[in-house]
């Protein structure tokens, strides 16, 4: 990936990107890790509020909503162990902390380095305003980008999600979940050097879904559903669309992954397995044993398993069949910045066979790079194209190709 495409909103890799700094080599062998990120680590740590028993948010005062209780806090192979509320959003962004058999399960031969496997891992979860059990609402599953956290899309100086949804035509429930620094929003068939793999599909798909519609006021049907994401995050939507299309109706795609396949792909997926490999949030950042080491042959296989099969999820293959994202027609939205040079190409190429297939969707693109101040506006735009507000221009003063 060329230098200038890893400059990032926060100083983040682009996706699908979450890879090393550019101009680092892949070692056969695992590095220490730099004293810095240890004394790091430990204040954070040190600075890290002590867990407290599952409760309820303050009680509504007139100016503000209480999170709901939960009826079936534990539920679809997940153990809530905490749920609670995130200050500075009026009761409407909650935490939700669980322990799940998908957050990591035991593979390769040896046994898994790590003691237990079961890591907690979190969600947060936006509600709307004036949120009544009562009614149905519609929910939007928003992923996070390469090297990024369960964080990025809700804290204000990044996604901010709570003033980027206003003045939409959305109003609904925004579930934004832990997906690994590099998990690549896959069922990892390999496994890390430790004898463990994360089954991210899995955890978000088969327990994550389901426990959301039962524990708040969904819309628990298809047309109620919608995905998105940014840079690895768009890979993930793209990914979950191909593979779920009884699940969703929406997908939207900001400066995403959408071919695994070229090099420059296959070097940042690399490389983030090597920096990253297994870890989220800080949990396994600083353990050699979270990461993969080898090839890159050997790591592509260990996320995304043999290239033979990678058609049945790779989008740029998906959108050339002849099923394409035809389930999605008219409610899907790719946005990529001129300024991002590979990734730019890559949803040209995925923009191409879209519409060679008859599949209605939007395409945005324009100036600009791999910002979360675009992903914002983008975000944005989606939602008001999904939700018929009669906003039909492109955000971030981009256009559709004219060709």
């Amino acid at each position: 990936m060329r230098t200038a495409q890893r400059r990032s909103a926060r100083g983040r890799p682009p996706g699908p990107q979450a890879a090393a700094p550019a101009g680092r080599r892949r070692p056969a062998r695992h590095r220490p890790w730099p004293a810095w990120c240890a004394a790091l680590a430990l204040a954070v740590a040190l600075g890290l509020p002590t867990a407290v028993p599952r409760a309820q948010a303050r009680p509504a005062d007139g100016t503000a909503t209480a999170l709901p209780s939960l009826p079936a806090p534990d539920a679809h192979g997940l153990d809530l162990t905490q749920w609670r509320e995130v200050p500075g959003f009026d009761g409407r962004l909650g935490e939700a902390t669980f322990l799940t058999d998908a957050v990591f399960a035991p593979a390769g031969a040896g046994k898994p380095s790590i003691d237990p496997v079961r890591k907690p891992v979190k969600v947060r979860i936006h509600l709307p305003a004036h949120y009544d059990p009562a009614k149905r609402y519609p929910v939007l599953y928003l992923l996070h980008g390469g090297a990024a956290d369960v964080k990025q899309w809700s804290e204000p100086g990044d996604g901010d999600i709570a003033h980027t949804l206003e003045g939409t035509a959305f109003d609904g429930i925004v579930v934004m979940p832990e997906g690994g620094k590099a998990g690549w929003y896959s069922d990892w068939p390999g496994h890390t050097d430790g004898n463990f793999a994360p089954q991210w599909e899995t955890f978000h798909i088969r327990q994550l879904l389901p426990w959301i519609d039962a524990n708040f006021a969904t819309r628990a049907e298809r047309s109620g559903r919608a995905v998105a994401g940014a840079s690895m995050g768009g890979l993930g939507a793209l990914k979950y669309a191909a593979a779920h299309r009884d699940l969703f109706s929406s997908v939207g795609v900001f400066s995403g992954g959408t071919d695994i396949r070229p090099a420059a792909a296959q070097r940042t997926v690399n490389d983030s397995l090597w920096f990253y490999g297994a870890a989220f949030s800080w949990t396994g950042l600083l353990d050699g044993t979270y990461r993969v080491t080898g090839s890159t042959a050997h790591r592509m296989e260990t996320v995304f398993g043999p290239a033979s099969g990678w058609a049945a999820f790779n989008p740029v293959q998906v959108a050339a069949t002849e099923a394409s994202y035809k389930a999605y027609d008219g409610r899907l939205a790719l946005y990529a910045g001129t300024g991002e040079s590979d990734i730019h190409e890559w949803n040209e190429a995925l923009h191409a066979p879209l519409t060679a297939r008859g599949v209605t969707h939007r395409y945005c693109t324009g100036p600009g790079g791999h910002e979360m101040r675009l992903w914002q506006q983008d975000l944005r735009n989606f939602l008001d194209y999904i939700h018929g507000s009669g906003t039909r221009s492109c955000p971030n003063g981009w256009a559709p190709p004219t060709s």
